[in-house]
C-alpha cells in the first residue's frame, strides 16, 4: 500500500524519538524488513556469500536424495518451486544479483542431472508443466544476464552450456518455442547480449 503524501509529510515532522519508537513497534510485524534491516545494518552486508553458500548446500542436500526420491515430473517442480523461494527469499534479503543467477543455475542443473535419466524415460503427458517450468526458469536466467556487464558472462558459461545440453536432450524444443526462449542463450551464452 502506497503511503499518502500528507503522511508521509507527518512522519517526517514527527520528533525523532517518536519516530524511533513508533520503527521499533513496526519492524517486527515485517519479517522480511527485519531480516534485510539485519542484513544492512549489522551484518553491513559482509556475509553475502556466506548466505548464498547456504542457500546453495541447501539445494545441495535436497539434490542429494535423488534419484532414489524421484516420484514424478510434477513432483520435482514442487520440489524445486520450494527452492526456488529459498532463492528469492536471499535475494529480497540480499539484493544479490549475481547470487540469484548462480543459485537459479544450481538448482536446475543439480536437480535435473539428478533426475535426467527419470525425466528423459518419464510418460510424455507427465511431463508438459515441469518442461514449462525449467524453460521459464531458465528464460528468466537468461533474462537476468543481459541486465548485467557481458564480461561477467564467463563466470556462468559452463553451467548455462550444461542446462543447454539437459533442455536438448529432454526434448523441449516445442516448450521452448511456446515460451519464445532460444536454446542458442544457452549452448551459446553470448548469444543472450546478441540484439
Amino acid at each position: 500500500m502506497k503511503i499518502p503524501d500528507d503522511l508521509k509529510k507527518a512522519i517526517k515532522e514527527m520528533p525523532e524519538k517518536e519516530k524511533d519508537k513508533l520503527l521499533l513497534r513496526l519492524i517486527p510485524k515485517n519479517l522480511m524488513l527485519m531480516n534485510q534491516l539485519y542484513f544492512k545494518l549489522i551484518e553491513e552486508e559482509s556475509t553475502m556469500e556466506e548466505r548464498r553458500e547456504s542457500v546453495k548446500s541447501k539445494i545441495s542436500a535436497r539434490a542429494a536424495h535423488y534419484p532414489k526420491m524421484f516420484y514424478s515430473p510434477g513432483y520435482l517442480m514442487m520440489e524445486m518451486r520450494e527452492l526456488s523461494g529459498l532463492i528469492n527469499d536471499h535475494v529480497s534479503v540480499t539484493k544479490d544479483k549475481h547470487g540469484e543467477i548462480e543459485l537459479q543455475l544450481w538448482l536446475l542443473n543439480s536437480l535435473i542431472s539428478k533426475n535426467l535419466e527419470n525425466l528423459v524415460d518419464a510418460n510424455y503427458y507427465s511431463r508438459p508443466k515441469f518442461d514449462e517450468y525449467i524453460v521459464k526458469r531458465a528464460k528468466k536466467i537468461t533474462t537476468l544476464l543481459s541486465k548485467i556487464h557481458e564480461d561477467f558472462l564467463m563466470d556462468y558459461s559452463d553451467d548455462l552450456k550444461q542446462l543447454g545440453q539437459f533442455f536438448l536432450r529432454l526434448k523441449i524444443e516445442r516448450v521452448m518455442v511456446n515460451e519464445n526462449f532460444q536454446i542458442n542463450h544457452l549452448v551459446d551464452p553470448p548469444s543472450i547480449f546478441s540484439h
